[in-house]
């Protein structure tokens, strides 16, 4: 976490418990989600919203542990309120279910906190987890992952998993209720792929022309992509960084040797010759991302080469364009099965990169590929049903 969000981090806790009080402690039945990042909150987000239009007159309490989803979410219409998480000591806890009483307690991925958690199953709060993914070599399973099986065996009323291979491990470690449900994820990215959206500045930007897109790319992903541009003057490339600002957008325009703008200095103002003559978009801003794929040809979503795993590969395959990723892909169903079926592109190097941009510019590989990308996506869908009636019954 950069020393900026380190900032919002801290100042976005201060007197927060007072708030939470104030808000919540008189009222009753509350439906509580809780996520880390922006990304988790994606994943939650089609079941945050089936349970407003399922039930519009319950009270529903989001938290979020990261500024990267507090910032652009901290009015959230589908929800009463949003807050940080406070942190996870005995005090805090307390005073946290006290004010919030929640009828029920949704968590996403792997939000172990044990305070809070043994909290919960001592009060009997029904209390869920969705999209768990875990390996034979996850820390669960590791000598060290005492605390975390003990949660997994006893304060969940169900762990939700998007495969098979998933419930197996979970099941075999002990955990007493395990469902398949897929991944909601796919459900609100087809969902914003098939509404209309327009962005002035990016259509401005390419003129009518798809583009090679990186979405949440590392800083070593992005040097790598503006190499590459580098060579290939006749290619528009739109980055937007995973942790975007101002100094990393600035890194890239220097080192561009083809024009590069950011985003935020058009944003609201009209176009100039600078932004249509410029190679690179970086668009250093967040919130857009699921939607900007629509501009692209091809895509590589980073994360998979220095991080743990992949970002969210079906966002773009939702629009019908071929994927990339990084080497570090198995822990991420997606990239697997769009690897299987000849729409997804692991890539470990520079020059493996540069290879797939290559391969872009030939039309039957976009079309071939992009239409079993698309075809993925509507065959994944409908998870979130899955989940709402798990939870609510």
């Amino acid at each position: 976490m950069n020393t900026a969000k380190l900032k919002l981090f801290f100042r976005g806790r201060k007197g927060l418990l007072p708030k939470i009080e104030a808000a919540c402690g008189a009222e009753h039945d509350i439906i509580w989600f809780h996520v880390a990042s922006y990304g988790e909150f994606e994943e939650a987000r089609p079941v945050i919203e089936a349970a407003r239009a399922h039930f519009p007159e319950r009270k529903i309490l989001l938290t979020v542990f990261s500024p990267s989803v507090y910032e652009p979410m901290k009015d959230y219409g589908m929800v009463d309120w949003v807050f940080y998480l406070p942190l996870d000591t005995p005090w805090n806890v307390r005073r946290f279910l006290n004010a919030v009483r929640p009828a029920k307690a949704i968590f996403n991925i792997g939000e172990l906190w044990p305070f809070l958690l043994n909290g919960l199953r001592k009060r009997n709060v029904d209390t869920y987890i969705m999209s768990v993914r875990c390996e034979p070599d996850s820390p669960y399973f590791k000598w060290y992952g005492f605390t975390q099986r003990q949660i997994f065996r006893n304060c969940y009323n169900c762990v939700m998993v998007h495969n098979d291979s998933n419930r197996q491990l979970l099941t075999e470690m002990g955990v007493p209720v395990v469902e398949t449900v897929g991944d909601a994820r796919v459900d609100r990215v087809v969902k914003v792929s098939e509404e209309p959206w327009e962005n002035a500045v990016v259509q401005a930007w390419c003129g009518g022309r798809k583009v090679f897109v990186g979405g949440s790319t590392s800083r070593l992903e992005d040097r790598m992509l503006v190499n590459i541009a580098n060579g290939r003057p006749g290619v528009k490339f739109m980055i937007i960084p995973h942790e975007p600002d101002d100094a990393l957008a600035q890194e890239i325009i220097d080192a561009s040797r083809n024009g590069a703008v950011r985003y935020t200095d058009y944003e609201g103002k009209d176009a100039d010759k600078k932004l249509q003559d410029a190679q690179i978009l970086v668009v250093n801003t967040v919130g857009m991302l699921s939607r900007l794929y629509r501009y692209g040809s091809a895509c590589y979503v980073g994360g998979g080469i220095e991080g743990p795993m992949p970002h969210s590969v079906v966002e773009p395959a939702s629009f019908g364009i071929p994927v990339a990723f990084g080497p570090k892909f198995r822990r991420e169903l997606h990239c697997v099965d769009l690897q299987a079926m000849g729409a997804g592109f692991p890539v470990g190097t520079e020059e493996e990169l540069a290879g797939f941009v290559d391969r872009t510019a030939d039309t039957e590989f976009l079309e071939s590929a992009g239409k079993k990308a698309w075809q993925y996506t509507r065959d994944s869908a409908g998870a979130t049903e899955a989940i709402m009636k798990i939870i609510f019954g």
